[in-house]
């Protein structure tokens, strides 16, 4: 299941989206595609969980993907990476969540809890 998190330019979390309308029409006005059906010619398709930050004019737009989603960005478009496993190549800037805080905000507030899914 994607999710979409708004975040103002401080870093606060604003908004959460998990419908893929919304997050594809949210996307959409950034440059951003995405999918979980076969991606186009060129495009990889993730090998697991990754969060991408796409930065906007008002703050930044916390994707999450699942492993066999593809997202594809405007080129040139401010963005960050980080899959959980390493330190991402270029820093996060410092007030956005990593990786396993993001995903342990979702599911706070999907009302699951972290330890029932490990």
């Amino acid at each position: 299941m994607p999710v979409l998190a708004v975040f103002d330019a401080e870093g606060r979390w604003c908004d959460t989206h998990v419908c893929d309308g919304r997050i594809t029409e949210r996307l959409a006005g950034q440059g951003v595609t995405w999918g979980r059906e076969e991606a186009p010619a060129g495009q990889r398709v993730l090998e697991r969980a990754s969060l991408f930050y796409v930065r906007t004019e008002h703050g930044y737009l916390g994707l999450l993907f699942e492993a066999g989603e593809w997202v594809a960005l405007s080129a040139g478009a401010e963005h960050f990476f980080d899959d959980g496993q390493a330190a991402p190549a270029r820093p996060l800037p410092a007030a956005l969540p990593h990786f396993d805080a993001f995903v342990e905000e979702v599911l706070m507030l999907t009302g699951n809890d972290a330890d029932e899914e490990a």
